[in-house]
């Protein structure tokens, strides 16, 4: 399981091909889903096979929250006592502010209209020679944060940004509880320094001027008389949430585009067809790019993207077993035990996705022809632990994506575009990033558009993209 990750699940599902499978521990088990109709029966058992204990340790391990936080955190994590407490309550206080709808599109404009004057700005040089992993991260974790925590968001500081970078790489030795070793303490440090930002963020009340999302969850907080300084610490580590997909993701949206001219020049035209010339207040035209028609109307871009969502996705989702449970009137789990179920199993499944399952096919999602399960596609997990940011996450990707395409050409700085490899993901990781960065040369594109600046509209916000079987069913 440490050497191959993700991989093991694959292999062990093609050796026995069954549809679910006992892994014995030491202490312990794990039962592997393989059948997507297994998932669809264990999601539907939230009581009886729980997400939210397994969370709410993990989060406390994590932000290495105070006495006091941790026992309002750990009381009554599954209802057992009723609809109330902090974790029971934690998904209603927040849903509002990241479902379609008006709460979703303030923070969209925000992150699109940072995205538009980064992207503006970088045109402005003849060439800007970067590394390419680094160079997203920084420009997704500003535009992104700054969304979420509004002008005064402490990610502007670049000593937070870093805390962050060094925080991210201790996690899973604080989610093991191994906190004595180099990483974990260099990532509980960091976490000193990011609480400390956002303590003196919310003393000022700065959250006021940030996001639906930041303020619900402040206030959800504050009614479970969560202490200051751990809701700090928390609001650290849920750039972990708002960060640690989108990057990656954007991240390899970028390489798949310019690695194949021919993908590049087909979602360029379908971006071209979404843009308008709109004059601003000085009377200069803008290039104005209207997302909800990219969102319908791009079906290649589209295409690659859920391809990388397909293609990448590391993600585990996990459930901890409360009692004895027959599943399905057939396969008993014992209490005390987990159940995993690996999205790579579903994502590279011959029988769903065709022989070329293991293969990058930018157009899968736009050909003709029957859908796929929905239920074997869970890049944003399902059922009560669905992402809820998914479609915030998917607007800023496509956006910083379309104009990238748009606006510059990227070259690598070796002789030829070389796929990386991903071999370092982390298991908490959903989406991996590449194991080295490289170094790229971003030049402006040549054209009738040269030198013009790019604006965002949301025309439509009543339809999502159908990321999940919810989002069909909605």
């Amino acid at each position: 399981m440490s050497r191959k990750k993700t991989n093991y699940y694959i292999m062990l599902r093609d050796k026995y091909k069954l549809p679910i499978y006992t892994l014995r521990m030491p202490g312990s088990r794990i039962y592997v889903v393989n059948s997507p109709a297994l998932i669809s029966v264990v999601q539907r058992q939230h009581k009886a096979l729980a997400f939210m204990p397994l969370a709410a340790k993990a989060s406390v391990k994590v932000s290495q929250f105070s006495k006091t936080a941790s026992e309002i955190i750990n009381t009554n994590t599954n209802g057992e006592d009723g609809d109330w407490g902090y974790v029971m309550t934690f998904h209603d206080a927040i849903q509002p502010s990241l479902a379609p709808g008006t709460h979703l599109d303030a923070m969209n404009r925000v992150m699109l209209g940072l995205v538009a004057q980064s992207l503006n700005g970088l045109k402005e040089r003849s060439h800007t020679t970067v590394k390419l992993f680094d160079w997203v991260q920084h420009q997704i974790t500003l535009a992104t944060t700054s969304s979420a925590y509004g002008p005064s968001n402490p990610y502007k500081d670049p000593s937070i940004e870093a805390a962050f970078r060094t925080f991210k790489l201790g996690m899973s030795n604080l989610i093991l509880g191994l906190n004595s070793t180099r990483t974990a303490s260099e990532g509980m440090r960091a976490m000193e320094i990011g609480a400390a930002a956002f303590e003196k963020y919310f003393i000022a009340n700065k959250h006021q001027e940030g996001s639906a999302l930041v303020q619900a969850r402040y206030s959800h907080s504050m009614s479970h008389h969560i202490p200051l300084n751990d809701i700090s610490r928390s609001e650290f580590s849920h750039g972990i949430a708002l960060l640690s997909n989108t990057v990656p993701n954007t991240f390899w949206m970028l390489y798949h585009l310019y690695s194949d001219p021919e993908l590049l020049e087909q979602c360029r035209k379908e971006v071209s067809d979404a843009t308008t010339v709109i004059d601003n207040n000085e009377g200069e035209p803008v290039q104005t790019l209207d997302m909800s028609k990219v969102k319908t109307s791009c079906p290649v871009l589209l295409s690659t993207y859920k391809e990388v969502l397909r293609f990448y996705s590391t993600s585990i989702s996990a459930r901890l077993v409360m009692e004895d449970h027959m599943l399905d009137n057939e396969y008993l789990l014992k209490k005390g035990s987990t159940v995993m179920m690996p999205n790579p199993v579903q994502h590279h499944n011959s029988d769903v996705w065709g022989p070329d399952n293991d293969s990058f096919d930018p157009r899968r999602f736009a050909k003709p022809g029957k859908r796929p399960n929905p239920a074997c596609f869970r890049a944003f997990g399902g059922g009560t632990t669905l992402c809820p940011g998914r479609h915030f996450a998917t607007t800023e990707i496509l956006a910083f994506t379309a104009v990238m395409i748009m606006q510059f050409d990227i070259e690598p700085a070796r002789s030829k575009w070389v796929q990386p490899s991903w071999n370092k993901v982390e298991f908490w990781e959903a989406t991996p990033s590449p194991d080295e960065d490289f170094g790229v040369e971003i030049r402006s594109v040549k054209g009738r558009t040269q030198g013009r600046n790019w604006a965002f509209v949301l025309s439509d916000s009543d339809k999502p993209i159908e990321l999940s079987a919810e989002d069909l069913a909605s």
